[in-house]
């Protein structure tokens, strides 16, 4: 198969690719399945998915792509009837399997490139909170307030009760 290179940082990658694989390879330990299967032995197989897509019914491979992963309409269409004619097993490589490093892979005979696409990441917004307890701002809290002196009288109180009971405990074991 042709040389597949990834570049440095590469960020949300997806490549999807058809995998004529035996249902006993794709019972093997998938760290070393995977590494076999590209030639590299640090791919981070839990950014490495290998299913079947009789597991999609209902949703299709398209359809798992694009709302599983991200991947947009609008990337997708030229590919959607390939994609949803895909029969059997199917491995996806994110990008972060390859832990930001410039890779140039030879895959597998038994693996055909399908497609490669980028996960659609909507920008972040920060808007502020609806709730009025949202607003305003924060103080640094003051001084804690000392603690609540007992009045002489409780304490008077108490000494003299413990005083009683020792006096009783005493004149019980005499």
């Amino acid at each position: 198969m042709t040389p597949l290179a990834i570049p440095a940082h590469e960020r949300h990658g997806i490549r999807v690719f058809a995998a004529a694989l035996s249902p006993e390879e794709m019972q093997r330990d998938k760290a070393g399945l995977v590494a076999a299967l590209f030639g590299d032995p640090d791919l981070d197989p839990a950014h490495v998915e290998l299913f079947d897509t009789a597991d999609l019914a209902g949703v299709g491979l398209a359809g798992y792509l694009a709302e599983g992963l991200g991947v947009s309409d609008a990337a997708l269409a030229p590919d959607r009837a390939r994609l949803e004619a895909v029969r059997g097993p199917v491995l996806i490589l994110h990008s972060r399997a390859l832990h930001g490093r410039a890779v140039t892979l030879i895959p597998d005979p038994r693996l055909t490139l399908l497609a490669g696409y980028t996960e659609e990441r909507p920008p972040v917004h920060f808007e502020p909170l609806p709730s009025d307890a949202a607003k305003g701002s924060l103080t640094a809290p003051g001084p804690s307030a000392p603690a609540p002196r007992l009045p002489r009288r409780a304490l008077a109180l108490g000494a003299a009760l413990l005083l009683a009971g020792l006096a009783a405990l005493v004149l019980a074991w005499r």
